[in-house]
């Protein structure tokens, strides 16, 4: 008992000690506690220890009450509903079925959305190269992305380039179907000056006018133009004509203002330093003439005085988002950063961009869109379809195989021999978009669905070109060496994603030597 109280002794020393040093504190009232800390305003408005110049934190005045819109745009969607088969369908990111399940999270994290796309949506750069009978399949396509975008929530689009590829009058009909604004300030009939689409719209978003000016390429061929809608051709003004005319009006109709502008980062940045005003520029990053397909985080915004240009992956592989906290009079709009505090009484945003991972599955409402039309694309008219005066140039593997049995046996263990079940497995084997890469001589050789069988998978004259009269005369028609450009049709990045080595990747696929005399 007694040693216990000897070593209890110095935890009593220590309580004691401390009672008699807090104690003051605690007991002291609180308005003399107040007076010698200060009020929390006050607090706020003190610099740190040591700054002399300015205080670490916004001034004192308290901050304007500030609304939350969550803006989502996409650009260079370029056609696609989904990932192509070539980038392995469940890794790569994109489709408008994981689009679509992203903005339904979105919604729930978020009251006040803003969804926007910045152009060049509907079709391809290759699409003007369509035939007759692959302009249906690429018409039916178009519709269905319209059709997702009203699901979707999207509400407004900007008339890209691409998009008119197919011709206005498709152009329109897509735009009857679209339960928002397709936009152009700057297409015109050439014959009376008048605007071919709605130059500006404001979106209502909950207490909050979200204004958006549409401006299409203004460097646009006139060929291009006039093949367009050949009846009526068409012509463009200069985009910063435009914005310099449209946007001190559509400024006093609204409190934030885009501008979806698929015109050159030179020409858009022109823009942002001459018109004042414009707050976000959604930007297609067209430099040189070359759109860029995938974007690099660096280049993925800029700061141009006032107005943030922002940009995003083409393809549907990222969406763009800026989470806006809006104050009324908060104009510009600045960077919400660990690093500091913004300025008092400042709009602020926060800025990513979206990829669209399989994590996010794939929405079963677009889903059921796109599975009708993978069904669709199988029909063709075998009465309209033209005729093939190539057909008889293909001889087809079994023709090869007759002679070349080691070089068959090899080519059969590559993935070259089962590039048309990659598609058969996703159900996009009769797309017009994809299966040129997995057959031989679509277009020249078949259309038909009936009459693919001895065309499927990717074969001997995808590599090695034609050569009808090697059975006949090896010795003066022999076959040429395999050329990059020919593996280039289908093995480039934009759509693979993957840099192609032409002297690595070929040795993967090389047949054996021939055996000669």
């Amino acid at each position: 008992m007694k040693t216990s109280m000897l070593r209890s002794a110095p935890k009593l020393l220590t309580i004691f000690v401390l009672t008699a040093l807090v104690l003051p504190a605690l007991i002291e009232d609180s308005p003399s506690a107040e007076a010698k800390l200060g009020t929390s305003a006050e607090i706020k408005s003190r610099p740190l220890m040591g700054d002399d110049d300015a205080p670490a934190v916004p001034a004192s005045t308290p901050s304007a009450e500030s609304q939350n819109l969550f803006l989502v745009y996409s650009v260079n969607n370029v056609g696609y509903i989904d990932v192509c088969g070539c980038k392995r369908k469940k890794v790569r990111q994109g489709s408008l079925t994981r689009r679509a399940s992203y903005l339904k999270q979105a919604k729930f994290h978020h009251d006040n959305i803003c969804l926007l796309d910045g152009g060049n949506t509907l079709f391809g750069p290759d699409d003007g190269k369509a035939k007759d009978f692959e302009k249906k399949q690429l018409k039916e396509k178009a519709k269905l992305i319209v059709e997702s975008y009203n699901r979707m929530g999207y509400q407004s689009m900007l008339v890209g380039h691409h998009d008119i590829t197919l011709g206005l009058e498709i152009l329109q009909e897509c735009e009857k179907m679209a339960k928002f604004p397709f936009l152009s300030a700057n297409m015109r009939y050439t014959d009376d000056n008048s605007r071919v689409f709605a130059p500006t719209t404001v979106v209502e978003c909950k207490g909050l006018k979200v204004g958006v000016l549409g401006l299409t390429i203004d460097t646009i061929p006139e060929y291009y133009l006039e093949r367009a809608n050949p009846d009526r051709p068409l012509m463009l003004t200069k985009a910063i004509d435009e914005a310099k005319s449209l946007v001190p009006e559509l400024r006093s109709q609204c409190d934030i203002l885009v501008l979806l502008s698929a015109n050159s980062a030179e020409t858009n940045r022109e823009i942002a330093a001459a018109v004042p005003g414009i707050d976000v520029i959604v930007d297609p990053l067209i430099e040189l003439g070359n759109h860029k397909v995938w974007v690099d985080e660096e280049l993925s915004m800029e700061q141009l005085g006032e107005t943030l240009m922002v940009r995003t992956d083409a393809q549907g592989a990222r969406l763009g988002t800026l989470d806006i906290d809006w104050i009324d009079g908060g104009r510009p709009m600045v960077s919400l950063s660990f690093d500091s505090a913004p300025p008092a009484g400042r709009s602020t945003y926060w800025y990513e961009r979206a990829s669209m991972e399989p994590h996010l599955l794939e929405d079963p409402d677009i889903m059921g869109l796109v599975e009708a039309f993978r069904k669709g694309s199988a029909f063709v008219n075998i009465d309209a379809l033209p005729e093939l005066p190539h057909k008889d140039k293909y001889l087809t593997a079994s023709t090869c195989s007759m002679c070349h049995v080691e070089q068959t046996d090899f080519w059969k263990g590559t993935t070259h021999a089962d590039a048309f079940a990659s598609l058969v497995e996703t159900g996009d084997q009769w797309r017009q978009d994809c299966i040129a890469c997995h057959v031989l001589g679509y277009g020249q050789a078949f259309i038909a669905p009936e009459e693919a069988e001895p065309y499927k998978n990717v074969q001997c004259e995808n590599c090695h070109g034609l050569n009808p009269g090697h059975p006949q005369d090896p010795v003066n028609h022999p076959w040429g060496a395999v050329k990059e450009t020919s593996c280039l049709t289908c093995h480039n990045k934009n759509q693979t994603r993957i840099d192609f080595v032409f002297s690595r990747e070929r040795r993967k696929v090389a047949c054996p030597p021939l055996k000669r005399n």
